[in-house]
């Protein structure tokens, strides 16, 4: 694991952790499991993020990403959700008529929380004990 991108003009470390559920919150992920790594994988190579960690519940999903600034969480969020939740349905009918009949397999929320490499306390105290040229 890389701890720092570069770019062009810039060096960064964005890392974020979501949580989303299916529709409903149907626990089905156990019998789709494979399919879900193998199109997060897809997702991830298409769009150059780099999957740290992913947990599949039966009924939720942990994945903990990589990427670059360019992306905003919830493109994240949408470009693996929408990619997976239609393969997902195509590949599987019996789920589809059986639980997403109203189509779309995730549910439109997620949860994302941001991680990086210092603390809010350890960025605070730089911004305070910095010191600054007068103007």
């Amino acid at each position: 694991m890389e701890e720092y991108r570069s770019h062009a003009h810039s060096v960064s470390s964005c890392k974020y952790h979501f949580v989303w559920c299916p529709k409903y919150r149907h626990p089905v992920l156990d019998v789709v499991e494979n399919d879900v790594r193998e199109l997060f994988d897809e997702t991830a190579d298409h769009f150059g993020h780099e999957i740290l960690a992913l947990e599949i519940a039966d009924d939720h999903v942990h994945l903990f990403v990589q990427t670059d600034p360019k992306y905003s969480p919830s493109n994240i969020a949408r470009q693996f959700k929408s990619y997976s939740g239609k393969h997902l349905l195509e590949r599987d009918p019996e789920i589809r008529e059986s639980y997403f009949w109203g189509g779309g397999f995730w549910k439109v929320g997620y949860y994302v929380g941001t991680t990086g490499a210092v603390s809010k306390e350890v960025v605070e105290r730089y911004i305070e004990e910095t010191e600054h040229a007068p103007e």
